[in-house]
Order: C-alpha cells, then sequence, then structure tokens
C-alpha cells in the first residue's frame, strides 16, 4: 500500500512476513540501477518513505532479488513491455512558491 504524507512524501508497506529482503524499483529510481531498500517491521511488514516527484510513476517491489511484485493497493497496476504488472503512483506536484505580493502605489 502507498501513503501520500501530508509534507510531499510517500510511504511504501507491504506485508511479506517470509521475505529476507526487499526492494522498491520505480522509474524514479532508473529502476535496477538505484534500488531503495525497504526496512523489515515487526511482525513481517515492509516498509520506505521516500521522496518522489510529482507526475505519474511506474513501480514494483523486488522481494529477495528474484520476485517482482505489483502492489494491487496503489493507484493501479499496468502491464509492462516485458509482459510484468507494475504498480501505478500519482504524485501531484510541489505547489509553485508563492512570489512577494507588490505594493499598490496611488
Amino acid at each position: 500500500m502507498i501513503v501520500t504524507n501530508a509534507n510531499g512524501t510517500v510511504t511504501f508497506r507491504i506485508f511479506l512476513p517470509h521475505a529476507a529482503r526487499v526492494d522498491l524499483l520505480a522509474d524514479f529510481t532508473q529502476w535496477r540501477a538505484g534500488p531503495i531498500a525497504l526496512a523489515r517491521e515487526h511482525p513481517g511488514w515492509w516498509s520506505a518513505t521516500v521522496e518522489v516527484p510529482g507526475g505519474e510513476h511506474a513501480f514494483a517491489y523486488l522481494v529477495d532479488g528474484s520476485i517482482w511484485l505489483a502492489d494491487y493497493a496503489a493507484h493501479g497496476v499496468r502491464l509492462n513491455p516485458h509482459g510484468g504488472w507494475t504498480s501505478r503512483l500519482v504524485v501531484e506536484p510541489a505547489p509553485a512558491p508563492s512570489s512577494p505580493g507588490r505594493a499598490a502605489c496611488v
């Protein structure tokens, strides 16, 4: 499951009590080039909180280095070009910083 936090980060959580390792791979991690290791939480949950740029993204979990697993509690799933399923994540873009107002001249 995914949770979009008030500070703009996204928390990824999955229940895999028998896994030895779970990594988050996504377009925003360049897939295998920059995996994010999830931390094990008792009793079998894994999680990571990540800053994700605004927009639509694809991601999956890599379990024990060999099993690709989509998150069906995300914003949907889609078939990837390799015949497997990836999860869809939509992150609202960060609001543009407001510019200071101009004083009106009378």
